[in-house]
């Protein structure tokens, strides 16, 4: 089988970390990323290059670019990739880089198919001003591989069978190497690498990540280790509010053959950009008995209590995108556990009319075209199966 590039998601991102990558952001943030809302009445540029100017109103923010900045990896406590057999806790000194968007954290691996790895590492680089604040096209799959491989590499940590260990430099971008061990079968060896040409502050801070190697298991299995959302089933009753205050129920389903629920967050540029094609997919689809309801996870906290800050945020973004669907707020129990575990927006599911979770679970946004090649699948399968 050919061997094929392929980003590997943590135990933590339950599986969605590549997806994010593609067209998406990581929700677990230590604070918000630029806020996108308020860069909506700035000019964008097309996928053509040309300059489009946004109305007066605003209301033009569906840009054709996004900051691959804002998807990198998130601050977090600790790591866990059970694919890779890999555990690790960055220093604090590190993570302070990374919250000012200073140090990219990144990760790539090499897989035969979806059984095992031939190496799998993260990355740390150093951000520029200019990097940090570059945009690249949504339309184009290589720009942000072409963005990350521009930024300089400070070091990074992984584990690699014995045919990759000769081309660790090549792959790391490092010339320094510190074995940390082997995993429990002796297939694959761990290492912690830096660059000792990049700065020596952050350098240091790399060589301080402590790492535990843990049991590993095929890839298909550690993606979907731990993830207890409810991917099947009925959602059940429930009560949330929109962001205008009104109430909505499972009796909203009723209405449509088909529901579309976009999870997603205000400070995520990709979530925003692609929700003017969400409403015209709203527009186009209704009469075929689709419907699309939006949930904004930074309008409420984990026991459901409301945000002010992101509500004035969702606000401002469905003025300003002109979006007519309802945008939700996330009740205490999380739509019946179904929002438990997303930590990388936006995700999109689907509904049918008696409330069940049906078809598959999208991750990374999509262009309107593509959602309307979704959508126009989602409801043949739904008809396949007597719905």
């Amino acid at each position: 089988m050919t061997k094929r590039l392929r980003k590997i998601s943590m135990l933590l991102l339950a599986g969605t970390v590549y997806a994010s990558m593609l067209g998406g952001c990581a929700s677990e943030q230590r604070k918000e990323p630029d806020q996108s809302v308020e860069k909506q009445d700035q000019p964008v540029t097309g996928t053509d290059g040309d300059e489009k100017e946004s109305d007066a109103d605003g209301s033009d923010s569906a840009a054709d670019t996004y900051k691959p900045s804002d998807i990198t990896f998130p601050c977090q406590e600790n790591y866990e990739d059970p694919g890779l057999g890999l555990k690790f806790v960055l220093p604090e000194r590190l993570l302070q880089a990374m919250e000012k968007k200073e140090v990219a954290m990144l990760t790539e691996a090499l897989a035969e198919d979806q059984v095992s790895l031939d190496y799998g590492i993260y990355t740390f680089s150093v951000m520029t001003a200019e990097q940090r604040d570059a945009e690249v096209s949504t339309g184009d799959g290589n720009a942000f591989y072409e963005w990350a491989g521009k930024l300089e590499r400070i070091g990074a940590i992984g584990g690699y069978r014995k045919d990759q260990l000769d081309q660790l430099d090549q792959l790391t971008k490092c010339g320094s190497h510190k074995k940390i061990g082997k995993s429990s079968d002796g297939a694959y060896t761990y290492y912690l690498s830096t660059n000792p040409d990049a700065d020596k502050t952050l350098v240091k801070a790399v060589t301080q990540i402590k790492a535990e190697i843990i049991d590993m298991l095929p890839l298909e299995e550690a993606e979907n280790d731990g993830d207890t959302k409810n991917q099947t089933g009925s959602l059940g009753n429930f009560s949330m509010k929109d962001i205008e205050g009104n109430t909505y129920t499972q009796e909203m389903f009723g209405d449509y053959d088909l529901t579309m629920i976009n999870v997603f967050a205000t400070w995520c540029t990709p979530c925003v950009n692609e929700i003017p094609d969400l409403q015209k997919l709203y527009e186009e689809m209704s009469d075929k008995g689709v419907n699309v309801v939006g949930i904004v996870l930074d309008t409420a906290d984990e026991e459901g209590n409301v945000l002010n800050e992101g509500l004035e945020k969702a606000k401002l973004l469905a003025e300003r995108t002109k979006a007519a669907y309802p945008f939700l707020i996330p009740d205490a129990d999380g739509l019946g556990g179904r929002l438990t575990g997303i930590e990388a927006v936006p995700e999109t599911f689907f509904v049918d009319k008696n409330g069940n979770i049906t078809g598959k679970t999208y991750s990374g946004s999509n262009s309107l075209e593509g959602w309307r090649e979704v959508v126009e699948s989602e409801l043949e399968n739904l008809k396949g199966a007597g719905a």
